[in-house]
């Protein structure tokens, strides 16, 4: 049993999203760790709703492309020259990501079982989340609408319709981490007898 370097309750009080990697690899061993710990996730029903994409070269590249022409679609005036350094940021950002995970997860007849579906992909991708951290690993997870439902993004992953893209995982050591304040649980908890 490969025993992880931080305890859990600490890697998940600790654990922040990173804007900023280093450009250091992670060996594909890890990511194979972290996304056999992903399929543990609780799942109603078992079943198992969860599908893995990870980018890598080509595939990184144009997701990259897919997530600079999706920003530069929401914006007013799109050719502004100010407008340009900010979109190749965009895409140097993705494509310099060391690896970037894809979560999507089975949908479902039953609304019930779509959405129990769902929520355990997101948990799959959470997992992953706590056990890069506990490695040192940072992670920021994407949700971007306008790039998770993209027919180019659904084509470049040959997604069949009944799938849905849960979010992006961008995994790398973290080059800055943020220091960020929660609520105390105490004001957000009720107790009831």
């Amino acid at each position: 049993m490969n025993t992880p370097s931080m305890d859990v309750l600490e890697a998940i009080r600790t654990r922040r999203s990173i804007p900023q990697f280093k450009p250091d690899a992670i060996p594909r061993t890890v990511i194979e760790e972290l996304l056999e710990a992903a399929v543990w996730t609780p799942n109603h029903r078992l079943t198992e709703p969860w599908q893995f994409f990870v980018l890598e070269g080509e595939s990184k590249r144009r997701f990259a492309e897919i997530r600079r022409d999706a920003r530069r679609a929401a914006l007013p005036n799109p050719d502004a020259p100010e407008v340009q350094a900010a979109l190749q940021k965009v895409y140097d950002d993705t494509v310099n990501t060391p690896v970037i995970v894809v979560f999507t997860s089975a949908g479902h007849a039953d609304p019930e079982i779509q959405e129990e579906n769902y929520w355990s992909t997101f948990g799959a991708a959470y997992a992953v989340m706590l056990g890069a951290w506990s490695r040192g690993i940072g992670t920021y997870f994407r949700t971007g609408k306008a790039v998770v439902d993209s027919p180019r993004l659904r084509a470049l992953l040959g997604l069949p319709d009944d799938r849905r893209v849960i979010g992006a995982l961008y995994l790398g050591h973290p080059a800055v981490v943020p220091q960020k304040r929660r609520t105390p649980a105490a004001e957000k908890t009720v107790w009831l007898s």
